[in-house]
């Protein structure tokens, strides 16, 4: 009985050591890549998911941005999740809120671009901010996301993240990408 009670309490004092450091992490797999409009803006024929390894997707290839992006369009994204990985998405009330294009790079990715950095040739983002964004080739080799930034209480399952791009001068969807991830757990 000491024994029993010895094991639980070291195991609650080790969750409370590192509430982070759980026994449970978040494995974040690309599954595909889908351009549904946009051609006019962007050219993503050579871009790619692909298998790494027996356990990692990567994203491969060259995607050219043929305009300067500014604040005249906004972008988005919005998640939406599959629980049975069926293509039944059901909208998630989690997303990255549309906003001018400057704003959001300057905003969201100058914030993450260390996840992209050493994968991407995207322009690295000063203080100060970046605005247009240049147009021109940008290549990704092995790119994958590091599941360490996905919290344990996002749910396991097939997600969608519609990637929107929106002219505001007329309001047309101008481009609309989607990005399939897979989510799952597992104990480390």
């Amino acid at each position: 009985m000491c024994s029993i009670l010895l094991i639980v309490t070291f195991a609650v004092a080790l969750f409370l050591a590192a509430p982070g450091d759980g026994l449970m992490r978040v494995v974040l797999d690309f599954d595909r890549y889908e351009m549904f409009n946009g051609t006019d803006f962007f050219n993503m024929e050579k871009f790619r998911v692909r298998k790494f390894n027996r356990t990692l997707s990567v994203m491969n290839g060259t995607g050219v941005l043929l305009v300067d992006l500014d604040n005249r369009y906004t972008f988005g994204v919005d998640f939406a999740r599959s629980a049975q990985g069926n293509n039944q998405f059901q909208a998630y009330p989690m997303k990255l809120a549309a906003k001018p294009f400057c704003q959001f790079v300057n905003l969201y990715y100058r914030e993450y671009q260390h996840l992209f950095l050493k994968y991407t040739n995207l322009p690295f983002v000063p203080p100060e901010g970046l605005c247009p964004f240049p147009n021109g080739s940008y290549w990704a080799k092995d790119a994958h996301i590091d599941s360490s930034v996905i919290p344990l209480v996002v749910p396991e399952g097939l997600w969608r993240c519609t990637i929107d791009l929106v002219d505001t001068e007329n309001g047309v969807l101008v481009s609309r990408a989607f990005m399939f991830v897979r989510l799952t757990k597992e104990l480390t």
